[in-house]
């Protein structure tokens, strides 16, 4: 079955997300999803569709829409796409206009990933007004905090329902991502001992012991990173992203803060790769008497994903989208998504949706309109393929 789906209501879907503002609240000016969740549970309601509202945090609730298949009591498949937004400082447009220009729509998560929900969204309203069964129940998971701390997709999976493959929606240009990075992120301090800068021989700088920490990181640590490579998402990497130290410009700091961003390759561990991190600086420590290093714990810690590309969920999705835009790739990507905590709890994931990654947090977001139409079309056909 070819499944058509309008573009004119597609963008309407797409145009009543985008004005809703949901910038995640752990940043300058974010607000709970609870508009956003209002919007998808009357959607569900008005197609008189099940809907599982769940509270995640105070007025952060993720809805989960169910769709039932004929074999009513098989695992379901699940679409998961996120709610929240990244801030709006500096965007050069109308964050919430959802304005059309050009065959594109305009406005903050337009691209990441608003149109992935509205894809999958007009998706399920096809099935539902042409009475339509898929083979198996379908969930459409709209969820909190991805664009933070993950706790969104994380209450999915505590939710009790059993899923045997997902979909998450994100930009990737409708290729199939079966392949991504995790991350860990924490923070290394040196601890010191203040004194007067006119005498800093009576002190312990910790901003010169930080300098011998960073030397490390950027010669030997990032070194041998690069030895070992995935084939899809290629090595692991390792940053300073932000320094904090000193008080005052007459005095010798006692303390040096850095964070640093770790990408982890699949096959390697995210917890094992913090405990090693901690080692070689007990071990840098130990080699200079004078450095006294803290490896504080991590404030983000998520895990890299690995696909088969074989899988039930990636062969149906690159056979719809090949026969909607021809050539079809399955790719890996340094960025992470939800999908890799589902991957982990043993549900094959693929990432997949319209937009591109590099219009994603820009200052002037905006998704191609019949991306997003084939995205719902190429969902569709998945579903109705999935689990026969």
């Amino acid at each position: 079955m070819i499944v058509k789906i309008d573009e004119q209501r597609v963008a309407r879907l797409l145009q009543d997300l985008v004005r809703i503002p949901s910038v995640n609240p752990g940043f300058e000016g974010g607000v709970p999803e609870r508009e956003m969740a209002d919007y998808v549970e009357a959607f569900f309601t008005r197609l008189r569709l099940k809907a599982e509202r769940r509270e995640v945090r105070p007025d952060r609730p993720n809805v989960i829409g169910i769709l039932p298949g004929v074999a009513d009591d098989a695992p379901a498949l699940l679409l998961e796409a996120h709610m929240d937004t990244v801030q709006t400082a500096n965007m050069t447009i109308d964050p919430f206009g959802a304005e059309i220009r050009g065959g594109k729509l305009y406005g903050r998560g337009a691209c990441d990933t608003k149109a992935s929900l509205a894809a999958m969204l007009a998706a399920i309203e096809w099935f539902a007004e042409n009475g339509v069964k898929p083979p198996v129940p379908v969930h459409l998971a709209a969820t909190v905090d991805e664009e933070v701390n993950y706790l969104g997709v994380l209450d999915v999976l505590e939710a009790g329902h059993e899923y045997a493959a997902a979909i998450v929606g994100e930009p990737t240009g409708l290729q199939a991502v079966v392949a991504h990075k995790g991350v860990v992120r924490c923070e290394i301090e040196t601890v010191g001992v203040s004194a007067h800068s006119s005498k800093p021989e009576e002190g312990v700088n910790a901003i010169s012991g930080m300098m011998k920490v960073v030397a490390h990181i950027e010669g030997a640590m990032q070194a041998r990173l690069r030895h070992a490579a995935h084939p899809l998402v290629g090595p692991a990497t390792l940053a300073v992203t932000q320094i904090q130290g000193g008080v005052a410009p007459n005095t010798i700091p006692e303390r040096c803060l850095i964070r640093i961003d770790r990408r982890t390759i699949p096959g390697e561990d995210s917890e094992q790769v913090w405990h090693d991190i901690r080692v070689e600086m007990e071990q840098l420590a130990a080699e200079d008497g004078g450095l006294n290093v803290i490896v504080h714990p991590p404030f983000v810690l998520d895990y890299a994903m690995d696909t088969s590309p074989d899988s039930e969920i990636v062969r149906l999705v690159a056979s719809a989208a090949a026969g909607k835009i021809g050539e079809m790739r399955t790719l890996g990507v340094p960025y992470g998504t939800d999908a890799s905590k589902l991957a982990r709890a043993g549900i094959p994931a693929v990432v997949f949706g319209p937009g591109s990654i590099e219009q994603a947090h820009t200052k002037d977001e905006w998704v191609e309109l019949k991306q997003v139409v084939l995205a719902a079309e190429i969902i569709a056909e998945t579903m109705l393929k999935f689990g026969k």
